[in-house]
């Protein structure tokens, strides 16, 4: 195909989402390239109420309380969010099809079930609801960003979008995610590059990066996204959100519209991107109250538990994973932790060793592709467009290569051989943690073009342990974390080129997260443990939250 075509393609739809904004929504003096911190402008820009500014500024878990009280209409909210939404497209480029009359009709036609009957449709009634394109939503766009795919369309629900509905979720868009769906990074040839509200110097992360702007922005209460090596948790880390990633087989992830359909080598898992703790465990509550394994038998039938706690919570934190160190904001936070919890009494601190977190990236690495990214390619190839560079460097590399059925057996089995031998390390430590926190990824929100390394979010898919991604509530400053002109990088590819990333200045005003994972299954208690964390460093003081902190 000519290249023209391709470029023809991404006009054509970029506008057709462009022109679904109304006119009476749209910036009339929008700010310059030059301004990276956009979080103000809809308390600037005279589009919202101070009603509805108000709204969009709660959770989704008080949202909820207010929408089955009926203090408020979903139609009004629905409204508000929309126009919130409206506001982060134009600023961050976040959005890859609205329906926003449609969901008004459904926002009404809710407002006035619950006015009849007295009680709401089920546990999300109202609320509006994001999703990340690669989910099907039926009869909306089905493209994964790739260009060959623009014109699809979902012939139904998946699954977990079908539980969202029937529990009175209400859709109004779906979010951009970046070619291939297989970067730390938000950019496509089809939409665009996505931008972080707090530095648009910055990516939001990838590859719900679009998720997670929005949610960071104010344009929705909480989104859907997926996982398969840091998805969820490094978009929700940069933007100073919530992402859970639970052990695969929990959450259903069928139907969505990404290549290498059936692969099981590395599983990705479906999870929400959420503005505090107590919302994440609310999904889990929904999704699990489903009962999603009857009707999808690749799902364990595990309920979503009650968390019990001991009595003192032992937490091992490390500093790096002996690969790449992480910038001077992420090292600053990890210390702070530390103190934290040497001061509390119900927490004992633990200097935990990773266990050999170069290795198990290596092996993911080789796990990503396992049949060359032959198929990724054709894709690209089918519509024309262009390798991006991003996508170029991470399927180049020596580890992707078509496998013969024996070599997939064998990286299989190492995989098997070291979740063994991982677990066998965390039960063997002189005192054995609960939970481990560590970076989510070896900065905060990259620079655009630079997110090479996924080593800190990668193993816990590895593992197919449940991590999620925390806000601390700090930010990058360049009077509080200069750069160490001292430090030697560590012999590897990742290192030194990551360090060479690092300008305090171009941080400036990055959120800091940090990341707390368990052992297989135990994805309540890390739930938990992220909320208790929060707490520590002063923030998300919900109701869900632990008692004792």
């Amino acid at each position: 195909m000519a290249t023209e075509q391709w470029q023809d393609t991404a006009r054509r739809h970029q506008a057709i989402r462009d022109a679904a904004i109304p006119q009476e929504w749209q910036l009339a003096n929008p700010p310059s390239d030059q301004v990276a911190n956009v979080m103000s402008i809809p308390y600037t820009c005279g589009l919202l109420t101070t009603q509805e500014l108000a709204w969009t500024d709660k959770d989704a878990t008080e949202l909820l309380e207010l929408l089955a009280a009926g203090t408020i209409k979903s139609y009004d909210l629905t409204l508000a969010f929309c126009k919130r939404a409206s506001l982060a497209q134009q600023l961050l480029n976040c959005l890859v099809e609205t329906w926003f009359d449609e969901a008004l009709a459904r926002a009404q036609e809710l407002d006035e079930i619950l006015e009849q009957t007295g009680q709401p449709v089920g546990p999300y009634h109202g609320l509006p609801f994001s999703i990340k394109t690669t989910f099907a939503v039926k009869g909306k766009n089905a493209s994964s960003c790739y260009v060959a795919w623009a014109d699809h369309r979902a012939e139904s629900d998946a699954p977990v979008v079908h539980i969202l509905r029937n529990a009175g979720a209400v859709f109004f868009c779906k979010t951009t995610n970046p070619q291939t769906v297989m970067h730390l990074e938000t950019v496509s040839n089809l939409y665009g590059r996505t931008l972080n509200p707090y530095n648009r110097r910055l990516t939001p992360g990838g590859s719900s990066g679009g998720e997670a702007a929005l949610v960071a922005f104010g344009g929705s209460p909480i989104g859907l996204a997926a996982d398969g090596g840091g998805s969820i948790r490094s978009p929700a880390a940069n933007n100073g959100l919530f992402g859970m990633k639970c052990t695969p087989d929990r959450v259903p992830i069928i139907r969505s519209t990404v290549s290498m359909r059936g692969c099981k080598s590395y599983p990705v898992v479906a999870g929400p991107v959420t503005r505090t703790a107590r919302d994440t465990d609310f999904f889990m509550k929904v999704v699990m109250a489903a009962e999603p394994w009857r009707a999808e038998p690749s799902l364990v039938p595990l309920p979503w538990r009650p968390v019990v706690m001991p009595r003192t919570i032992k937490i091992g934190v490390y500093m790096d994973d002996g690969v790449v160190k992480p910038h001077p904001p992420i090292t600053s936070a990890l210390e702070r932790l530390k103190t934290k919890l040497r001061e509390h009494p119900n927490f004992q601190l633990i200097e935990w060793t990773p266990y050999k977190h170069g290795d198990g990236y290596d092996l993911i690495r080789q796990l990503f592709w396992e049949d060359g990214a032959v198929e990724t390619r054709k894709i690209m190839t089918d519509g024309g467009e262009p390798v991006l560079p991003l996508t170029e460097w991470v399927m180049k590399h020596p580890h992707i290569q078509p496998r013969t059925l024996k070599e997939s057996w064998e990286l299989h089995y190492q995989k098997d051989v070291f979740q063994k031998e991982y677990l066998q390390h965390w039960l063997s430590a002189p005192d054995v943690p609960d939970f481990i926190v560590g970076p989510v990824g070896p900065s905060a929100a990259p620079r655009h073009e630079t997110a090479r390394y996924w080593g800190y979010t990668a193993i816990f898919n590895l593992l197919d342990y449940p991590a999620c991604s925390f806000p601390t509530g700090l930010v990058c400053s360049p009077e509080l974390h200069p750069a160490d002109g001292e430090y030697t990088p560590m012999e590897n590819e990742f290192d030194a080129y990551n360090w060479g990333t690092y300008d305090a200045k171009i941080f400036e005003n990055a959120p800091i997260s940090l990341q707390i994972a368990g052992r297989k299954w135990e994805c309540e208690g890390v739930l938990h443990g992220a909320s208790m964390m929060t707490e520590l460093f002063g923030v998300d003081r919900t109701p869900s939250s632990d008692p004792r902190i």
